[in-house]
């Protein structure tokens, strides 16, 4: 260009030219003849008639600045498409490649893929765990951001899962081998991001198929603005050059890229997270959905029961309530019996010698203790023994939507023992921030209408179900799709798979989620972190807005440039520089952004807001009594006082509860500690 107009010495600026295309652009040249014998026109194809066929009107400089330009865009979108790929590659790297195989002759070091199912594998403090397992001897902290997207370490104990690369912290253990390396967790997560690429959302079947009419249009309008003007006697070489500068104006590289980046982009941010989208659509169907619906078990509760509170009556305290109940039931195999159980072994109770034990079926069970009769069950069973029933207490019970477990002797009734689901950590932030997005929420539950009741008022729900079939659940999402433009639906059971595949967004939550409801749900959160539903929306709303700027930005700027084209105001190479390789990388590096969102809301552990003390026990009088609840879980101390768990969570995320109970004995009003 230098020599041109400086020396006016075309004809060795032109052979510069040309040596400059065959430097730059064979990658381009390679793709267009690939192209060309598919009968594919392709922008590499409009790119390379305008670069050639500026040289026939001595504008070679121009058009080999034009490739120059194109060649570098097409290596940034190679580069960006390439980092998506190796995000993935980085996910199935993650875990280790040897594991240390327990033989009889000790630990022998391995490749992953040789351990089998069964097989023991030991794992030291600071290594990677090569494969899915569950602990069988040992415990230690376990670092799962890598899986989960949990910054906080987590304690796991025997019995306990370990996923493939989560960073063992302190301690050696041992865990045997659930799956194989090729069918772990995090090896799921990257098949199925993959596939998930597959799987393209509307946006992308459109520009797909609009790219497949529109490049040949663009190349016959070319040729038509290069000829029509020329046979109504205008200058041929002025319009020639307009017709090719709109050859490479249009050339619709930029349209392409609008959606596939960004999703690509947002399926592996997702999978860094700990969430794991099954498809681009099931981003791009996020703005349709209007209410989110949840199952209550296992999804917004632990599905773990405990005590909640104790009644006691004619003289009986709560430790005898829990004692003898529990020496009861320690001979019933009911999961309610389990619970009592073991809040007498918290509270270091000894468990009496039961004669003459019973089960009714379908009522409770009976047994002697030191000679006397006791019954352990439900309201009916100690309604036809005839006992007095405290009825105000027992409808205060149905309200708080808990399960009540009755004791009574031969005479009358000794206490009620009072039960339900722990709420999860996350629940009140979830339903919080879906209310602050928009979102309208019900809960859809098997479980008693009233305990439904309560948990939806403690989570501020609007609407509460319960006391549904899997069938009911179905109809019930029927129901609201009537009514709603788009549903998701929350769940981890079995009987929520139905529901999940009827819904327009079905969710499971992985940590409880059967094999059946993973593989119904579009969306898998990995763990039990339902703040994690919030990163799913929010990235997923960015992504659909990144989308429509990325698409938009594309059509205004190729239109405004085709208009400056054809009335004479553009030249070659700003047509590339701006209206090509400009908004191309545009829409690169908007999509990237994606990388760069961060969940607002502050990690919080279940840790800091459990109590590591199981009972509270006054030192004067000896009483023994359970940790009381408020909105779902046990209070927690700060200082001479226990306050509900919700004050620690950070009023920017909820309202917090206010609930205040001093620690002392109602017995001899001295201080209680936690022990």
């Amino acid at each position: 260009m230098f020599l041109e107009f400086a020396f006016e010495i075309v004809l060795i600026a032109q052979i510069l030219a040309i040596g400059s295309i065959l430097l730059s652009s064979s990658g381009v040249i390679r793709e267009a003849i690939e192209d060309l014998s598919k009968k594919k026109i392709t922008a590499n194809l409009l790119m390379l008639i305008a670069g050639v066929a500026s040289f026939f009107i001595l504008h070679g400089q121009e058009g080999a600045t034009a490739l120059l330009l194109y060649a570098i865009a097409e290596r940034l979108e190679e580069i960006t498409t390439d980092k998506s790929r190796n995000a993935i590659k980085e996910l199935l790297e993650l875990a280790p490649d040897n594991a240390l195989l327990k033989t009889d002759n000790g630990y022998v070091n391995v490749p992953s893929k040789q351990v089998k199912v069964g097989d023991i594998v030991g794992i030291k403090p600071g290594m990677k765990v090569p494969l899915d397992g569950v602990i069988a001897k040992g415990s230690s902290y376990f670092d799962e951001s890598a899986i989960t997207g949990e910054s906080v370490p987590v304690f796991k104990k025997e019995g306990d899962e370990v996923f493939a690369a989560s960073l063992n912290s302190d301690s050696f253990i041992d865990i045997e081998v659930i799956r194989e390396s090729t069918n772990t967790i995090v090896a799921q997560i990257a098949e199925s991001v993959k596939i998930a690429q597959q799987n393209k959302s509307q946006h992308e079947k459109f520009i797909e198929k609009f790219a497949k009419y529109y490049t040949p249009i663009i190349l016959l309008s070319s040729i038509l603005v290069m000829i029509i003007p020329s046979l109504l006697g205008f200058d041929f070489y002025n319009w020639f050059y307009r017709g090719l500068v709109l050859l490479v104006v249009s050339c619709p590289c930029a349209l392409t890229l609008s959606t596939p980046l960004a999703n690509i982009a947002s399926l592996t941010k997702q999978a860094r997270e700990g969430i794991l989208v099954k498809g681009n659509k099931f981003i791009e169907k996020l703005q349709d959905i209007e209410v989110f619906a949840f199952d209550k078990t296992g999804t917004l509760t632990e599905g773990n029961l405990k005590i909640f509170d104790i009644y006691s009556y004619n003289g009986a305290n709560k430790t005898d309530i829990i004692n003898i109940a529990a020496s009861l039931e320690a001979l019933s195999e009911h999961p309610i019996g389990k619970t009592v159980v073991k809040q007498a072994k918290d509270m270091n109770l000894p468990f009496h010698a039961v004669n003459d034990f019973e089960v009714v079926k379908g009522r409770g069970i009976k047994g002697r203790i030191n000679g006397e009769m006791f019954y352990v069950g439900s309201q009916k069973f100690l309604e036809d023994l005839n006992y007095d029933l405290p009825q105000e207490d027992i409808n205060n019970i149905e309200n708080t939507g808990t399960i009540p477990v009755l004791l009574g002797n031969q005479k009358h009734l000794l206490g009620i023992i009072t039960i339900r689901d722990v709420l999860r950590v996350s629940a009140p932030i979830l339903i919080n921030g879906l209310k602050e997005r928009g979102y309208e929420t019900v809960l859809i539950s098997g479980d008693d209408q009233k305990v439904c009741d309560s948990i939806g008022a403690c989570l501020d729900i609007d609407q509460a179900y319960g006391e549904h079939l899997p069938d009911q659940k179905l109809e019930e999402i029927k129901n609201l799709k009537q009514r709603y433009k788009g549903v998701a639906m929350v769940g981890d059971g079995i009987n929520d798979a139905p529901a999940l595949a009827l819904s327009d967004l079905g969710i499971a939550i992985g940590a409880s989620a059967t094999d059946i409801t993973l593989e119904t749900a579009d969306i898998i959160v990995i763990g039990d972190d339902l703040k994690k539903i919030l990163t799913y929306v929010d990235i997923a709303n960015k992504t659909n807005k990144k989308i429509k700027q990325n698409i938009w930005t594309s059509i205004i700027v190729k239109v405004s440039f085709a208009i400056l084209t054809v009335i004479g105001f553009m030249t070659l190479w700003l047509a590339v520089g701006i209206g090509d390789m400009g908004v191309s990388l545009l829409v690169l590096l908007n999509s990237l952004t994606i990388f760069r969102y961060k969940f607002l809301y502050k990690e919080i552990s279940t840790e800091e807001l459990e109590n590591e003390a199981k009972l509270l026990i006054c030192e004067n009088c000896q009483t023994k009594d359970i940790i009381p609840q408020h909105h779902g879980r046990d209070m927690v101390q700060k200082g001479d006082k226990l306050i509900c768990w919700k004050n620690i969570l950070s009023s920017e995320e909820l309202e917090t509860c206010d609930e205040e109970l001093p620690l002392h004995c109602p017995y001899c009003q001295n201080k209680m500690e936690l022990k």
